[in-house]
């Protein structure tokens, strides 16, 4: 299983123990530490160790700064810290930044401040008990400065660092798990969408086709109005198929061999397996399961218990109803429907499939 990856980026020999106890903070929760004094950045031979530290950083999902009194070495060919590189490549990977200032330093970045405000000409001669350097400063205003993901938080001791740490890991995955509840009801709303715009074709179709018949028998008319109802309920199986399932991506197919294949003896599930679908069981204390996966990630549906078909599942009864009617329409109109499929559930794809 994938764990996130936590780079601690920092200076190593006057935040020693602060960087230990991070190490098995994050271990503790089950992330993995990544710490270039730990051993954990590998140093290629064909490249600088600078440039291996900011190479293992895009790795990471995470990066934690931790900013002490301490400026630090420099990086190769630059007035920037190491550090201070580090944290750039952070920003320019967009990995969310946790960022701790030492509290002393905090408050002399604050006096800091108002110097270089109040007498910008003495402010840099000025001694700052708690810093050897004055650019760790501009680096503290460098991460201000930033538009986004710029949070700063001053830290007297490690129980400061992992109390805010582990409120910000909670907000983010909080944040995730809405934004996850948000994108089922876009979903959602998406469908409904489609829905009333079938609905609203299916009104115009039967409209234009009305109007368009004046002599014509009542037996043509029913038959037409069946064939119109018929077509628009083989599209909702595209629709049915795709949030049941929740697919974003389909294999590379071939539409019109497809088209050939749906024959009356085929059943919906027979389709799926075409598309690539799979099926795996799952076994319980009390039930054996059947479970219909799609081939490139999303949801699967449970479609035997115990052998026995999940028949009177309703989204079951609506797949196999909608599916009956695609069967009805001729190759063509069943290429039409393909199409539009495959290019709703697969962008990636949509540029480079060739219809037949």
């Amino acid at each position: 299983m994938a764990i996130p990856r936590v780079f601690v980026s920092s200076t190593c020999y006057d935040l020693k123990h602060i960087r230990e106890n991070l190490k098995f903070f994050i271990k503790s929760i089950g992330y993995e530490p990544v710490l270039s004094d730990e051993g954990d950045v590998f140093y290629s031979p064909y490249n600088h160790t600078h440039e291996s530290c900011l190479k293992e950083v895009e790795s990471c999902q995470l990066f934690i700064l931790v900013i002490g009194g301490r400026y630090g070495g420099k990086y190769k060919d630059s007035d920037k810290s190491i550090t201070n590189s580090e944290y750039k490549e952070a920003v320019k990977q967009n990995i969310p930044i946790f960022t701790l200032v030492e509290r002393g330093v905090y408050s002399d970045h604050h006096l800091y401040g108002k110097n270089k405000k109040d007498n910008p000409d003495i402010y840099k001669n000025i001694t700052y008990p708690n810093i050897d350097d004055i650019k760790i400063f501009d680096f503290i205003d460098e991460v201000r400065r930033t538009t986004k993901n710029n949070a700063i938080h001053p830290f007297q001791n490690f129980s400061d660092m992992e109390s805010y740490i582990k409120k910000q890991w909670a907000g983010m995955m909080y944040d995730f798990l809405i934004e996850k509840n948000r994108e089922s009801e876009s979903k959602l709303t998406n469908k409904l969408l489609d829905d009333i715009s079938l609905a609203s074709r299916k009104t115009e179709e039967l409209v234009k086709f009305l109007l368009s018949q004046t002599n014509s028998n009542k037996n043509e008319v029913n038959k037409e109005i069946d064939d119109i109802n018929n077509k628009i309920e083989a599209e909702k199986f595209v629709q049915l198929v795709i949030m049941n399932f929740s697919i974003s991506i389909l294999p590379l197919l071939d539409i019109d061999a497809l088209a050939d294949k749906i024959t009356e003896n085929i059943s919906w599930i027979d389709f799926l397996r075409l598309l690539d679908f799979y099926e795996t069981v799952e076994i319980s204390s009390e039930h054996k399961y059947s479970v219909l996966w799609p081939p490139k990630g999303g949801i699967g549906q449970i479609i035997e218990i115990n052998g026995e078909k999940n028949a009177n599942n309703k989204k079951f009864i609506q797949l196999n109803d909608t599916f009956e009617s695609l069967k009805k329409l001729d190759k063509e109109e069943k290429k039409e429907i393909l199409k539009r499929f495959l290019e709703f559930s697969s962008e990636e794809y949509s540029d480079i499939i060739e219809y037949h």
